[in-house]
Formats: C-alpha cells, sequence, structure tokens
C-alpha cells in the first residue's frame, strides 16, 4: 500500500485542519485536492485517528489504485505518487502533530527509564532509523533495545506497527510462556526477550523486567 505508516506518530489536530479546509463529515473529517494539474483529485479522510485516501481521476470519476500496486514502476504512476506525496505532505505538516510513541505503554516505560537511570532511547543504526539502544550511563552496554517493527515478525496473525523493547533475562524460557513476551527479535534469542509495548504486559511487570536486565548488565556481569 502506498505511504501505508505515513501518518504513523502524527496526531490530527481538528481545528488546524478545519482551518487548513477540511470538512467535518458524521464522526471524521475529509479534505479534497487537485494534484497533477487537476488531472487527479485527492481525497483525505480522518476517523479516529485513522488515516485514509483515495485518488480519483477527475475525467472518469474512477479510482486510481495503481498508486498502490508496488509492481507498477513506471513513469506515469511515478509522477502520480509523487505529486500525492507533496500533498499529503504539506497536510501533514499544517493538519497534524507529532507523537513521539505509538502506544501510551512507550511513553511511560520511557518516563520510568529516565526518571530511574537517566536513560534514553539513542538512535545508532542509519539502515533501522526505528531501532535504538538503552545503555548504562557509565559502561554503554545495552540493558535494552527499543524497536517499532511490524507486528508480523512476532506474531504472525497480527498486522500493523508495534513498538517492542527488549530486555536481557536469566529466565528466558520462563518469560517466553507468558502471554505478551517473545523469544527476542533480532537478537540472542538465548539471552533476550521481546516485549511488545501494547499493555498486555502489566507495568508492574514490565518495569521488573527492565530492572532485572539493568542489574544483568551492570559493570562485570
Amino acid at each position: 500500500m502506498f505511504l501505508e505508516h505515513y501518518f504513523d506518530r502524527y496526531t490530527f489536530q481538528p481545528e488546524k485542519g478545519l482551518a487548513y479546509g477540511f470538512e467535518k463529515k458524521g464522526a471524521g473529517y475529509e479534505y479534497q485536492c487537485p494534484v497533477l494539474s487537476d488531472t487527479f483529485l485527492l481525497n483525505v479522510q480522518v476517523c479516529d485517528q485513522k488515516i485514509s485516501f483515495q485518488v480519483y481521476d477527475q475525467d472518469t470519476g474512477d479510482e486510481y489504485i495503481q498508486i498502490h500496486l508496488e509492481q507498477l514502476q513506471g513513469n506515469f504512476v511515478g509522477q502520480v505518487r509523487e505529486a500525492c506525496q507533496e500533498s499529503l505532505a504539506r497536510i501533514r505538516q499544517a493538519c497534524f502533530e507529532v507523537e513521539e510513541f505509538l502506544y501510551p505503554q512507550a511513553k511511560r516505560l520511557m518516563a520510568y527509564i529516565s526518571l530511574h537511570y537517566q536513560g534514553t532511547i539513542e538512535y545508532l543504526w542509519e539502515r533501522s532509523p526505528e531501532s535504538g539502544a538503552i545503555r548504562h550511563r557509565d559502561t554503554l552496554k545495552w540493558y535494552g533495545v527499543f524497536m517499532t517493527i511490524d507486528w508480523k515478525k512476532l506474531d504472525a496473525g497480527k498486522s500493523g506497527k508495534i513498538e517492542v523493547l527488549n530486555v536481557k533475562s536469566d529466565q528466558v524460557a520462563h518469560f517466553i510462556q507468558q502471554k505478551g513476551i517473545y523469544p527476542a527479535f533480532h537478537m540472542n534469542k538465548k539471552y533476550w526477550v521481546s516485549i511488545p509495548l501494547d499493555g498486555t504486559i502489566a507495568d508492574e511487570d514490565l518495569l521488573a523486567l527492565v530492572d532485572s536486565s539493568w542489574q544483568l548488565t551492570k559493570k562485570g556481569k
């Protein structure tokens, strides 16, 4: 899907949207604008903070679904995609505010780590801009890795984006039997586990795992 995650971490601001030209439609909001010299019409809908958009041929009224077909890479469809992205970029800048985290639990987690360990997420890898290390201040050893990944990488039955914390544990076999804890994604599964930050694991249990990981990775451990 073209620009499937373009509005991830962004929250629609109704007052800004209405000032920009969005119209209230039922429980949501809608905006239309021409793209590519009036050849197409871009229609954007926002409902319950879910953003969707379609592109229509102005002459026929038919939806131009070609922009969503990844196998189509011709010059013309490329021009349409570029024009749509430019319009969506203006809409995003004018009508949305960026959210640092997708899930409330992720925000609470990092508030705890900041308060108790003066820790932050350090985005160290150019090829993985949505993954960051959480390190000891003195030794720089990792006690956590924060990632935003596709749900299906942990659970084939789920879809969409999920924020995950990887922590070190000396009871991996025990914890991965619990709902909401998985063998570590992209790390040594013998020593690390992955915890989706969707609230399945209670904050108390999540923070206990963080504390344990911090202890296990202290200097000399």
